[in-house]
């Protein structure tokens, strides 16, 4: 009986495959209590395969970073590893104007929120709880996030005046505090701008989840969540994008002073990433220069051809500020009852259509819109939306973001009592 102990040996190497452990290709979540210096810390990595605004590598226990936008270089090593010597972070009382090098461990923990779009990433990623202060005068439209915030320190900036160079800084003191997000630029060590608002492309907008889940060691999750953003926003702009008819999209303001005279009127040029995602969703885009008129009808004959208007003015308040606008603002701000009383034939495609949109839908009582929070990544919801407008008859009513005003479909107010978690 000794050929029973003979078995096969592809159906060895076969059990043993099945049976060995998958490799363990994982970030640190947390601090490290030993080096190797030949050790690759960060088996999950990001890139940025479109044109995000920034560049990312890896190094051993170090992440490089190049802020594009911003003008800034981020290197983030592993905590518990030294810290790189190959670059030299800007000393922190450096009187430097821009350029910035900035060296951080990772993985975050307990991080200062001053930008929008940041809250909405660390929500897709689940790290809410790494929010441990949040700038004094920072609002967002997120219930749960609102709701987060309110029970957390609020910090506030350091305006400090050397040698005739203005810097500003957050107050993060002697706290155990690591760096603040904000959105733009800041001569101050320990601040890292996010900056998807300024992407040239939809889809390198959402490459910003990536861009903050590598201050968290979360690339693996990242990579997952665009993967889907991709894979979806790409399947809808193959199907949208063939449409023969296609409608004519501009955006346009009214220009209004405190005394509530309307003064004039603007056409505006949307953003490169926002006339590829109208493109992507069947809309011709109005591409010609910016443009101001001083009186209605030269307005109205520059737009006659719009089938959607995407609205971008603010209701001035008489002791300064500014609301945004309801319908009944917009007849007085584009007179519309004027162009309505010369007769068949005068009133614009987006006027008898009703699809005069503003992108305030989601909006909290604090001032904040989800349009520079959710709507700056979520590039796959934000072509559903697109494509409704450019599809819907009588004007859409069922997207996420855009409120038409014509068919005086209401703000969607949110605050921390709308919270569900």
């Amino acid at each position: 009986m000794i050929f029973k102990a003979h078995l096969n040996l592809a159906a060895i190497a076969l059990l043993g495959a099945i049976h060995l452990p998958a490799p363990a290709y994982a970030n640190e979540t947390g601090c490290v209590s030993t080096f190797d210096a030949a050790k690759d810390y960060f088996p999950d990595k990001v890139e940025s395969k479109y044109a995000s605004g920034f560049e990312i590598s890896y190094k051993g226990n170090a992440k490089y970073i190049h802020n594009k936008i911003a003008g800034e270089s981020y290197v983030l090593y592993q905590c518990g590893t030294p810290a790189p010597t190959d670059v030299k972070p800007t000393p922190a009382d450096s009187l430097q104007v821009g350029n910035w090098t900035k060296v951080a461990s990772v993985p975050g923990s307990k991080i200062v929120l001053d930008s929008a779009p940041t809250s909405a990433i660390l929500e897709l990623l689940g790290l809410q709880n790494a929010v441990a202060a949040s700038y004094k005068f920072f609002a967002v439209t997120s219930p749960c996030m609102q709701r987060l915030l309110n029970g957390l320190p609020h910090i506030e900036q350091k305006f400090n005046k050397r040698r005739l160079v203005r810097r500003v800084s957050y107050d993060i003191g002697n706290t155990d505090l690591q760096w603040t997000f904000t959105t733009y630029g800041m001569n101050d060590a320990h601040s890292f701008s996010v900056n998807p608002e300024s992407a040239s492309d939809m889809l390198g907008k959402a490459e910003w989840i990536k861009f903050v889940a590598a201050f968290f060691n979360k690339e693996a999750e990242a990579n997952k969540i665009f993967a889907g953003i991709e894979e979806r926003y790409n399947a809808a702009k193959h199907g949208y994008s063939t449409s023969a008819a296609k409608k004519t999209v501009g955006f346009a303001r009214y220009n209004k002073v405190a005394n509530g005279t309307v003064i004039g009127w603007s056409i505006d040029q949307p953003q490169a990433w926002m006339a590829q995602g109208l493109a992507d969703a069947g809309l011709n885009v109005h591409n010609d220069n910016t443009e101001a008129f001083k009186d209605i009808d030269s307005f109205y004959k520059a737009t006659s051809k719009w089938d959607v208007l995407i609205d971008l003015s603010m209701e001035p308040l008489t002791h300064g500020g500014a609301t945004v606008p309801e319908w009944d603002n917009l007849v007085n701000g584009y007179k519309v009852g004027d162009i309505q009383t010369k007769g068949s034939g005068s009133e614009p495609p987006y006027l008898l259509n009703k699809s005069i949109y503003r992108s305030d839908l989601i909006s909290s009582y604090q001032n904040a819109t989800d349009y520079s929070e959710h709507l700056q990544v979520q590039v796959d919801i934000l072509l559903q939306d697109l494509t409704k407008l450019a599809s819907a008859e009588s004007g859409a009513t069922d997207t996420k973001w855009y409120r038409n005003l014509p068919q005086q479909v209401g703000i969607n107010w949110v605050s921390a009592a709308d919270c569900k978690n």
